[in-house]
């Protein structure tokens, strides 16, 4: 229902408030009310201001009062003030969305207008208008296709040169826009300035173009871009000649960067875009994640999103370990996409961490943990997780679980392990810290316990997630395996900093997606207490020191014919 038929009070008290504003001013002439091809309700006026008039109508939305009136110019396309949405666009005023409420009227609209176009016409300086005229980023370049970004490297290196240096800039072209970015600049040859700040998959996506840095005088105007003759004209008048098009132009003024780009016979100019100031947006604590490294056993959907999201956090170090190759189906859930497909998922993954964290370096092994791998590689790639400083199992395999376990309590490392219920009713977080938590294994026969006394079985699974030889696929959607993912990872972080006291004050979690098994409702979380490792009774060493001695002999003997070696000719 439209509000001026529903709220006939309402619309009384807009049209009186009207009226009485008419009858107090004179600057302000009524002509009459209408409906739009729309439905909403127009009033038209014009606005008197020292003998200059401005025909306006104040345009109520048809989900009036919730949010405001707009004043526009009516039938003038001329820019009537610098707090104006474009020329002949609504006028920018100092009530708007976020801070209108349903006590003001349309006449604070139009008194708030006259208020603007009054300071303009006495030429009051536009920084001193009362205005809400403020534009996102993302306003400002709604209509630009040819975009530099800017890094805080480029910047800092290119405010540093006296003399112009050719090198690459890289484009990445997409249907509203080309991006540029600096890839690098050479100096006699040899290669004085990469941008480290840019991933190398994206390098790889993306068309190499000739690029010239070139410092520009601080007093200079900028050079001419009417035609390529004139710009050329320009830059040999400051001994900088250019006989190449296709190239992409960078000045460097000061600390102020200008971009051109030059193709056939037109110069254009680039908008500049950053350096992102606010780029830090995690804690201080994170910062020691970038010397943690993480193994990632297992880049299906929940490894995926795992390593990506540690990746986001910071860690700055991954050992990513899978044999499978990712297909069109495992979209529906994978943090990989088309561009990835049918290559090695922990390939793909490798790739989405750096794009997400260019200094990030990672170990792929496509390798099966307890798949048909030899004796050999299996022992040699256990070794290399165990040198990790946090092991993830997002397998959901009972048999790779079985080999991190052993890598964890070799390499006295920490590890999480996380499950997703059939169905995407919830799923299973946990994590294993040496010296505080049971061992990996004992802690998952604890959980299985816990479930016992509830009366519920919590049954191991038999394969993993993305197992295609399995039959029938796991049925849970992209939400999902986010919401445990998510959860793993902030398990993952608090493990890294390390946190002390961590903020989790169990090591356990059932977490509920929907009702059913032990879940009475969503987001239904059931934390499970898996004891201490002070805890665990260890089998007690029944020999004495002398049976301990022969028995320690025995094996040095062993190792010495092993070896052709003896105890006494090492």
């Amino acid at each position: 229902m439209i509000w001026y038929f529903q709220n006939a009070d309402r619309s009384r008290h807009e049209r009186l408030a009207i009226e009485a504003l008419v009858a107090d001013v004179q600057w302000l002439r009524p002509l009459d009310w209408r409906i739009d091809e729309h439905l909403r309700l127009v009033w038209d006026a014009d606005i008197v201001i020292s003998e200059r008039v401005f025909p306006i109508y104040l345009r109520y939305p048809n989900h009036f009062p919730h949010s405001p009136p707009l004043v526009m110019p009516r039938g003038d396309t001329s820019r009537w003030s610098s707090h104006q949405w474009g020329a002949g666009g609504e006028l920018c005023l100092e009530i708007g969305a976020d801070n209108w409420n349903s006590d003001f009227t349309g006449a604070d609209m139009v008194r708030s207008a006259f208020g603007l176009l009054e300071m303009e016409v006495e030429g009051t300086p536009s920084s001193e208008i009362p205005s809400r005229h403020q534009t996102t980023l993302g306003q400002d370049l709604r209509w630009t296709v040819s975009r530099l970004a800017v890094t805080t490297s480029l910047l800092e290196f290119a405010a540093t040169q006296d003399l112009p240096l050719e090198g690459k800039v890289d484009a990445i072209i997409h249907d509203e826009a080309v991006v540029y970015y600096a890839s690098h600049f050479v100096r006699d040859g040899a290669e004085v300035w990469r941008d480290a700040s840019i991933p190398n998959p994206l390098r790889a996506e993306s068309f190499n173009i000739d690029g010239i840095l070139i410092p520009w005088p601080s007093a200079a105007s900028l050079p001419t871009i009417a035609t390529d003759q004139e710009f050329r004209a320009d830059l040999a008048a400051e001994g900088v000649p250019l006989d190449e098009n296709g190239r992409v132009v960078l000045l460097i003024q000061g600390e102020v960067l200008h971009a051109f780009r030059m193709y056939g016979d037109s110069v254009s100019k680039v908008t500049i875009v950053g350096p992102d100031l606010a780029a830090d947006r995690l804690g201080e604590d994170h910062r020691s994640l970038s010397e943690r490294k993480v193994a990632v056993i297992g880049c299906g959907s929940l490894g995926s999103k795992v390593a990506v999201s540690l990746a986001r956090s910071g860690v700055g170090n991954f050992l990513l370990v899978d044999d499978d190759v990712l297909l069109a189906g495992n979209f529906v859930r994978h943090d990989l996409d088309w561009r990835d497909i049918v290559t090695h998922k922990a390939d793909g993954v490798a790739r989405r961490v750096q794009l997400v964290n260019p200094t990030a370096r990672t170990d792929v092994r496509r390798q099966r943990l307890g798949g048909q791998e030899s004796s050999g590689n299996l022992e040699g790639l256990i070794e290399v997780i165990s040198q990790c400083d946090l092991i993830v199992d997002a397998t959901s395999s009972a048999e790779a679980f079985n080999y991190l376990c052993a890598a964890a309590e070799t390499g006295r490392k920490a590890m999480i392990w996380a499950e997703i219920h059939g169905g995407g009713i919830g799923g299973l977080i946990a994590r294993h810290r040496p010296g505080i938590e049971p061992g990996p294994a004992l802690m998952r026969r604890v959980i299985e316990n816990w479930c016992a006394e509830k009366g519920i079985v919590n049954e191991r699974p038999e394969r993993s997630y993305e197992d295609r030889n399995a039959g029938i696929p796991w049925v849970a959607d992209d939400a999902d395996v986010s919401v445990i993912a998510a959860h793993a990872s902030r398990f993952a972080i608090d493990l890294l900093i390390p946190r002390s006291p961590s903020i989790f004050p169990r090591s356990a979690y059932f977490i509920g997606l929907a009702e059913g098994w032990l879940y009475s409702e969503p987001f239904h979380t059931e934390p499970v207490d898996v004891g201490l490792a002070s805890q665990v009774v260890t089998e007690q060493n029944g020999l004495d020191a002398a049976e301990v001695a022969a028995e320690r002999a025995r094996v040095i003997e062993i190792l010495g014919r092993s070896f052709g070696e003896t105890p006494s000719t090492r």
